[in-house]
This record gives C-alpha cells, structure tokens and sequence, in this order.
C-alpha cells in the first residue's frame, strides 16, 4: 500500500458517510420548500456518497480505478456544496455544505498527490538529451 493512502481512504469514507448522511436533511428542507435543493441535486448527493464509498474501498484493495472516480465525485461534490452554499436553505445544511467543501478539496488534493497525472509527451529537457545521445 502506498504511503499515505490510509489518510486518503478514511478521508473518501468520512466524506462518502457524510454525503449519505446529508440526504435526510436534504429531503427535510426540499419539504420545507420544495425550490430549494431541487430533487436532481439530493439525487446527486446521494450517487457521490456511494460512488465515493465504493472508490474508499477500491483504493483500500490497490486498485486504480477509484482514482478518477473519486476525483470526479470530490469535484462534482464540491460544485454542488458551492451551490448549496449560495443557496443556503438553513444553517445545518449551510455548515455542511462549507465543511463538505473543504474536505473534499483536501480529498483531490491527496488523490493528486498520491496518483499524479503522466505526462504523455517527454518534457523539452528529456528530447533534448535524446538529441545529445545520438
């Protein structure tokens, strides 16, 4: 396992767990008044608290495949806590929203560090040294 993927791990399940946890709330307030959130987003909500989930475990096994989704989760996630944020249906989901929005910068943050991108072209340095060896 690499190093520091258990912080990342715990992390991806405290924000999928979260994420679940928020959609009584979210159905209390759309009862309240039903413009605010609209029912797409409590959907939503609850597919990136599951998807979120699955990828904690996936990660936990070694796979590679949870990587991009739990970044499309945290990211998605963090436009909707936006949204919920401007929106402010009451003061619970308002501190939710921000606290789920910090945590899941925190989260792409660690996936980008753990798994960072590569690069499908050689950086300028490395053709020129090919260029010196010949």
């Amino acid at each position: 396992m690499r190093p520091g993927i258990k912080p990342t791990i715990v992390l991806l399940a405290v924000l999928g767990i979260g994420d679940l946890l928020a959609v009584p709330f979210l159905i209390a307030a759309h009862h309240r008044n039903p413009a605010q959130p609209p029912v797409p987003a409590i959907v939503a909500i609850a597919i990136f608290g599951l998807a979120t989930l699955a990828s904690a475990a996936g990660l936990a096994r070694g796979r590679r495949w949870p990587v991009p989704v739990a970044l499309t989760c945290r990211v998605l996630d963090s436009v909707s806590s936006l949204l919920g944020l401007v929106a402010h249906p009451n003061a619970v989901l308002g501190t939710w929203a921000a606290a789920t929005l910090v945590l899941s910068v925190v989260a792409v943050v660690l996936l980008l560090r753990l798994y960072p991108r590569k690069s499908a072209q050689p950086s300028p340095g490395a053709a020129a040294q090919l260029g010196n060896e010949r």
